[in-house]
């Protein structure tokens, strides 16, 4: 398999990425291709992952409030395409495209229910839970069902040490699938309330998230 990667500005460049954001999140309310150009003209980003020609992934970004901060808002990964590196690929990508403008930290947030996403985030890039927000997008349906959509927004800074504390916390997560998720199982909304209730007092608090074990479903804290 080889990749083709691609930065992506003008319309007709990026006017595959909203039906293929749609495709993986299963939801109409995506980022409209006038958005898109938009963001972009302004000093955001997109990024472009082909196999033959076919768009397989992509991640967009644009910039925030910090002048040295990005916002990646999203990174989209056809299934056929995951666990084989590509969504990294696309992260380290996103991240050389910043630092080849002065952006020394990229932010994005992510379900802190779906751990394989937090070990990318946490352990494969390094980056570390910063805030937690309750039902931060509101209603988004498709894979997310109807629980609410608490989020957990990590920082990523290319420059300087990682964090780290020298106190630590644990918070379990408990067992749930994404299928679970998708269909606003009884499950899925426990595991989401659980996590909020440990998780979102901590970070208020000061601590940050910085590890996660998938096998026994805890996430550490440090402080």
């Amino acid at each position: 398999m080889t990749i083709e990667f691609r930065t992506l500005t003008m319309a007709a460049e990026l006017a595959d990425l909203p039906a293929f954001e749609q495709r993986i999140w299963g939801v109409g309310d995506g980022v409209s291709l006038h958005m898109l150009v938009a963001t972009i003209a302004e000093g955001g980003m997109a990024i472009g992952a082909y196999d033959d020609g076919r768009l397989v992934g992509s991640v967009y970004g644009f910039r925030t409030f910090e002048a040295g901060v990005l916002h990646s808002h999203y990174m989209a990964v056809d299934p056929a395409f995951r666990r084989g590196g590509l969504g990294s690929q696309l992260k380290r990508r996103q991240r050389d495209w910043c630092l080849e403008r002065g952006i020394g930290a990229m932010r994005w947030t992510f379900d802190p229910l779906q751990l394989n996403n937090a070990h990318l985030n946490l352990h494969t890039l390094g980056a570390v839970g910063v805030a937690y927000h309750e039902d931060h997008y509101g209603a988004l349906g498709g894979i997310n069902g109807n629980v609410p959509s608490d989020r957990l927004t990590v920082q990523w800074d290319f420059v300087g040490p990682r964090f780290c504390g020298n106190q630590a916390a644990a918070v379990e997560v408990p067992a749930v699938c994404t299928e679970e998720i998708a269909a606003s199982a009884e499950a899925a909304v426990f595991a989401r309330l659980a996590v909020r209730r440990q998780m979102k007092p901590l970070l208020s608090q000061g601590w940050r998230v910085t590890a996660i074990d998938r096998d026994s479903r805890v996430y550490t804290l440090s402080k």
